[in-house]
C-alpha cells in the first residue's frame, strides 16, 4: 500500500487520521499543520449521498408513526400490590406470635416487640402504598 493511497498520519504519533474533520489527532491530541492534508482527497465516506424523495403520503405515515402510538398501553400487574397482600398478614402473624413467647417471659419487653411490629407493617403498609401510585 502506498502513502497516497494510505492517507495522511500524524506527525506525532505516525497514526492515521481517524477524524479527517477535525484539526487534531484523536489519539495524541496533537495539532495538524495546515498542509497536512493538502494533496489527500476526503474519504467517501463522508461524502453527502442523496436519497431519493420520498412521496407525500408515505413521509406523512412516517410522521404519524413517530408522533402516535401504534400499540395499546399494556396493564401490567402490580407485583408490589400483590406483595404488599401477601407480606402483611404474614408480618402481622410473626410479630403476634413473637409478642405472645416473650409476654409470658417478660411483659415489659412485649410492648416493645408490639411497638416495633406496629411500626414495621406501618412501615410496609405506606411503602406499598406510594409503589401502588
Amino acid at each position: 500500500m502506498t502513502p497516497s493511497t494510505a492517507g495522511p498520519r500524524c506527525p506525532r504519533c505516525h497514526r492515521p487520521l481517524a477524524a479527517w474533520r477535525l484539526d487534531h489527532c484523536v489519539y495524541c491530541g496533537e495539532a495538524f499543520p495546515a498542509e497536512l492534508k493538502e494533496g489527500f482527497a476526503e474519504p467517501e465516506g463522508l461524502k453527502w449521498i442523496e436519497r431519493p424523495v420520498l412521496p407525500p403520503d408515505l413521509s406523512k405515515k412516517l410522521e404519524m408513526m413517530r408522533v402516535i402510538p401504534t400499540e395499546p398501553p399494556r396493564k401490567s400487574r402490580n407485583l408490589m400490590a400483590i406483595a404488599g397482600v401477601v407480606s402483611i398478614p404474614i408480618f402481622g402473624a410473626l410479630f403476634y406470635v413473637a409478642y405472645s413467647l416473650i409476654r409470658q417471659l417478660s411483659p415489659g419487653t412485649s410492648v416493645l416487640i408490639l411497638i416495633g411490629g406496629v411500626g414495621a407493617i406501618g412501615y410496609l403498609v405506606s411503602v406499598f402504598v406510594r409503589a401502588r401510585k
